[in-house]
């Protein structure tokens, strides 16, 4: 896997690509959204979680044309391409995605996360 740039978000993004339902709920913000391709559409953060405890993860995944914005103001947005892949049906995947996360407490939360199907 290619190294990811240096803000820390990175690996906190891989990781919810890869984690589990343990780690998505002590990351996503209270109100936070995911956006996925039909036929799964919108989710809420109860959504989310009960999605991720029912589906199987993915085993990997790249980040290519990684950029990120942060102006310093506990808002910060990631966007990049990615490249996942599982060995159950549908195993390869690929997608534009985009995060926004929010700062809490002194901590990082998943506020929105947007997934747009590649061909």
């Amino acid at each position: 896997m290619a190294s990811l740039p240096p803000h820390p978000l990175w690996r906190m993004e891989q990781q919810f690509w890869l984690g589990d339902a343990a780690f998505h709920a002590q990351h996503l913000a209270p109100g936070a959204l995911m956006v996925l391709p039909p036929p799964v559409g919108v989710l809420d953060r109860a959504g989310t979680l009960a999605s991720i405890r029912g589906a199987p993860r993915w085993d990997t995944v790249r980040f290519d044309d990684q950029v990120s914005a942060d102006d310093g103001t506990g808002v910060v947005v990631l966007a990049y391409r990615a490249h996942a892949s599982r060995g159950a049906p549908g195993g390869a995947y690929a997608a534009l995605c985009s995060s926004t996360y929010v700062r809490r407490r002194d901590q990082w939360l998943l506020a929105l996360h947007h997934q747009t199907p590649l061909a």
